[in-house]
């Protein structure tokens, strides 16, 4: 088989591989942030610093500039200077370095300027740095000199100039940034300046020390920076020192060298954040440079972005003054078709490896340096040609670009062909997962933080979707929530032939009223994790949840865009919100929404945390002019904040202040509920038991309503195994009304789950007029009827049903599968009564159902799947004696708890 191959010059870039959502390997954000429509008259500019494109590896608009330029972003230039990726930070005011192949980003040097959460203190660093085909940045930051400056000043320049060479005009442009700082330890300057040229495939950073002191000063040159790759398919150098360093992610499109000048090496270190790097020369291995008192020095490195890892290292051999040469593989499967998405590895005899990926022709083109190579390749998680490489030699006068073909003779799919509808044949969102059977190896679509193919996990936003997939039998999951049935079955895919998956999951549990809602989880903007925001998105709408607050870490975000490019708006309402996370942790954490989002702007326009709680928590109810917002504290120590403010163990009176404005809590893991003590062990480890403590502060008189969220940080079976019902005017997801959600929640009127939904009420007895969660009930007889029904669907059961009074198990109102099988039912309804319960004094009444030795089992993946199911109330307040509810004091028979220390094993 031949193939003509467009020559291309060494620095060129790789033609993307573009992906659409039929075909998830490689899903990611790509297309400029300023093609998203939005529908909120109050807040037309839904931008943010980083992007919402979905498709990493080829840009719908990528920026061109034929010459290199310097600006300072601002909205007017935002859309032609500004990068996309997952991990773009930049904001207005920073200063943007372009040319025809890269784009960079420089944080305005401020002490206040944090890229996120994580990555702080960037004033005057290279914080976004990508090929502008595509545009995908995956840099946190470059630390010049181990943050060892603090800089106070930043300029721009751009020069273009036309140059004659053998009767032709060629453009002749250059750009730089500079900023200066000063160590304020020793007193020791620094200037530094990026430089970039028209044509230049590289930002070199040139650090310009002086020692204005009168005394000589010692030092070592070295960086460090951020690459987060715990959950990606990034690779990087051997840990050791050459003549560069480099690292990529292959998945997401972007690799990165760091290249010194001539004579210099760098040594290399680095975890799944940071990397070290330490330059020296020879005679110097230790990098250290003394500088005499006045003296200067100057030292530059340069930084290539690419592609991938083959293409990264290639260049910067070049850069070196090494010699590559171009090559071209030609990939085709078993039947002779081109195979999407192809990663591509190449292996040198001399220790040379990186990795390609074909694009659309299944081509995989770039450079290396000349020599002999193995070629293999991997498709969804499958190695192929490992046993038989395809061998290559690059010579230098030679087009090596041809007669290379890979033939993967083992990789032969079949295409699953899927639709997922509702029972009345409207089309849904949906999570779909691959098991494979009988031999057969179950496929890896992306890693963790990937957006329509997580591991063995398809997502998709309509039901519909086209996957290839090796030959084989498959266990095949279908799913849609908890409100919906699963679907499991068997297909076999067989080569060359289309496999129909048609499945229809009936919505079986009925909710009028009321509306699914997850206040609490992450994406890579938050700096904690690097799981794609729209990858988020997808897992909300896929798991059925219906009101999502955007609530990344310390920064106003939205999700806006991403509802808007799924086109999900129909299915899930949203609104701006944060998690303000400080110090100490992890008691210094509170949620609130809705708030303004600022966007382009330092953190979205979000308040700044406290090292006290209580100022941190007062802080955020006054933000925004003190509108109205709900505020959740997340996974508190119960013990720690209400009761053991120095944590050492001794009843003190706790954290005053949160007690003040904190709305809601989080009280997960809900099914511990029946361990009815302070602490229990909870999967291999002790865990404090939050239900307990919740119980006991309800006793105290903390009418502090409660709420489970599962604070998904990645996207593999990431949201849907906690959730709160919370009553709703409106059943459809685009009319919900937000500040009825925080007020409903507020009050109580919410119902917490991991998969059931209990109904519950309870009424005076013989009157009609009954109350729910939250809600406040007079019952002067004492006497009062308990309403309860349970509903499930057909992969989620429960076999008891109890009712907490004052926090204690009332044994007329413990319903067991067992001792009362008429109550129970082995459809969606599985269980449903009316009680009669005499108080003698005031009580709160909370309603609760589990599944005893019962799991949510596979649907809801290896982690959520382990929990037993269970749904919880929130509190009825009974009022017996007319002058108002009070709670009894009790503590339910251990003391008040303090600081949780768990119990050496």
């Amino acid at each position: 088989m031949r193939r003509i191959v467009l020559a291309l010059f060494v620095f060129a870039a790789c033609t993307a591989h573009a992906h659409d959502e039929k075909a998830p390997q490689a899903q990611g954000k790509a297309a400029p942030a300023h093609t998203h429509e939005h529908d909120h008259d109050d807040d037309k500019d839904h931008d943010h610093g980083h992007t919402h494109d979905h498709d990493t590896h080829g840009n719908k608009h990528p920026h061109i500039h034929e010459n290199a330029a310097a600006v300072i972003l601002n909205a007017a230039n935002w859309d032609e200077y500004a990068p996309t990726g997952k991990e773009a930070d930049a904001i207005y005011g920073d200063a943007a370095l372009v040319n025809r192949y890269l784009t960079a980003v420089i944080a305005a040097p401020l002490p206040t300027r944090n890229a996120n959460m994580t990555v702080r203190n960037v004033g005057g660093q290279l914080i976004d740095l990508t090929v502008n085909e595509p545009l995908s940045d995956q840099l946190s930051c470059f630390y010049i000199q181990k943050r060892q400056f603090v800089f106070d000043s930043l300029s721009h320049s751009s020069t273009k100039s036309v140059r004659v060479e053998k009767g032709r005009e060629i453009n002749v442009s250059s750009a730089d940034v500079k900023t200066t700082g000063v160590d304020p330890k020793t007193g020791l300057k620094v200037e530094l300046t990026y430089k970039l040229g028209g044509s230049d495939n590289f930002i070199t950073i040139v650090t310009r020390f002086e020692n204005p002191t009168d005394a000589p000063l010692t030092m070592n040159l070295a960086d460090d920076l951020r690459f987060d790759a715990g959950k990606e398919s990034a690779i990087k150098a051997t840990e050791g020192s050459g003549p560069f360093y480099w690292f990529g992610d292959e998945f997401w499109g972007q690799a990165y060298a760091v290249v010194p000048g001539p004579g210099w090496s760098v040594r290399y270190e680095s975890d799944a954040r940071v990397h070290k790097l330490a330059y020296s020369k020879s005679g110097n291995d230790k990098g250290e440079l003394m500088l005499a008192a006045g003296a200067s020095f100057e030292f530059a490195r340069r930084v290539f972005p690419a592609q991938n890892t083959l293409k990264v290292q290639s260049n910067a051999i070049a850069g070196l003054g090494g010699q590559t040469k171009m090559f071209s593989v030609a990939v085709t499967d078993a039947a002779g078709n081109i195979p999407p998405d192809t990663r591509i590895h190449v292996r040198g005899g001399d220790g040379f490896s990186g990795w390609g990926r074909t694009d659309d022709n299944g081509l995989m083109t770039a450079s290396v340096p000349i020599g002999t190579y193995f070629v293999t390749a991997e498709i969804q998680g499958h190695k192929l040609r490992t046993a038989s490489p395809l061998k290559i030699t690059v010579q230098p006068n030679v087009d090596n670009t041809k007669d290379n073909e890979l033939k993967l003779y083992d990789w032969n799919p079949g295409t699953v062909v899927a639709s997922v509808t509702d029972e009345s044949g409207q089309p849904i969102a949906s999570k779909v997962e691959f098991i494979g059977q009988s031999g057969t190896v179950s496929p890896n679509f992306g890693p963790d933080s990937a957006v329509f193919g997580i591991r063995n996990l398809r997502y998709t936003p309509d039901g519909k979707f086209e996957q290839t997939l090796a030959p084989g039998e498959y266990e095949v999951r279908v799913s849609h929530g908890v409100e919906y049935d699963a679907f499991t079955g068997k297909i076999e895919v067989k080569s060359g032939q289309k496999t129909p998956l048609n499945v229809k999951l009936p919505r079986s549990v009925n909710t009028p009223g009321w509306v699914s809602a997850d206040f609490h989880s992450h994406s890579s903007p938050s700096g904690d994790n690097t799981s794609s925001q729209l990858g988020r998105v997808l897992n909300l709408v896929a798991e059925h949840l219906e009101f999502a607050p955007c609530t990344e870490h310390n920064r106003v975000e939205t999700y806006d865009p991403e509802i808007a490019e799924l086109k999900v708006g129909h299915a899930v309402r949203t609104v701006s919100g944060l998690e303000l996370t400080g110090s100490p942790l992890p008691l210094n954490h509170q949620n609130a929404f809705p708030l303004k989002y600022v966007p382009r702007t330092q953190d979205g326009g979000a308040p700044t945390t406290d090292a006290d709680p209580s100022v941190q928590i007062e802080r955020l109810f006054n933000w925004d002019n003190m509108s109205e917002k709900l505020i959740q504290q997340n996974h508190p120590d119960i013990g720690w904040l209400f009761f053991d403010k120095d944590g050492n163990g001794k009843p003190d009176g706790g954290y005053p202040g949160p007690r003040k404005f904190m709305d809601v809590m989080e009280i997960h893991p809900i099914d511990m509920v029946t361990s009815m003590t302070p602490s229990a062990d909870y999967r291999g480890r002790e865990h404090s038991n939050q239900v307990f403590g919740w119980l006991q502060l309800l006793n105290q008189g903390f009418r502090i309503p409660g709420v489970v969220n599962t604070d998904a940080h990645y996207n593999y079976h990431g949201s849907g195994g906690l959730r709160n019902w919370i009553a709703s005017s409106t059943d459809d997801p685009a009319k919900i009304d937000v500040l009825e959600m925080v007020r409903n929640s507020e009050k109580g009127h919410l119902i917490m789950s991991n998969g059931p939904y209990l109904e519950y009420s309870v009424r005076e007895s013989g009157n009609d007029k009954h109350v729910i969660s939250g809600a406040d009930l007079a019952a002067k007889s004492g006497k009062v009827t308990i309403s309860l029904k349970v509903q499930c669907p057909n992969w989620i059961d429960v076999n008891r049903v109890f009712v907490l009074v004052n926090g204690k198990i009332v044994p007329e109102l413990d319903f067991r599968r067992a001792d009362h099988p008429g109550k129970f039912r082995d459809g969606t309804v599985k269980f449903e009564t009316e009680a009669e319960l005499k108080l003698e004094s005031d009580a709160h009444l909370i309603a609760v159902a589990v599944g005893e030795g019962l799991k949510l089992g596979p649907i809801m993946g290896p982690d959520w799947g382990e929990q037993m199911p269970t749904a919880l109330s929130n509190p009825i307040f009974v009022d017996v004696n007319g002058n108002g509810f009070e709670p009894n004091k009790d503590t339910l028979g251990h003391p008040l708890p303090v600081k949780f220390v768990a119990k050496p094993r």
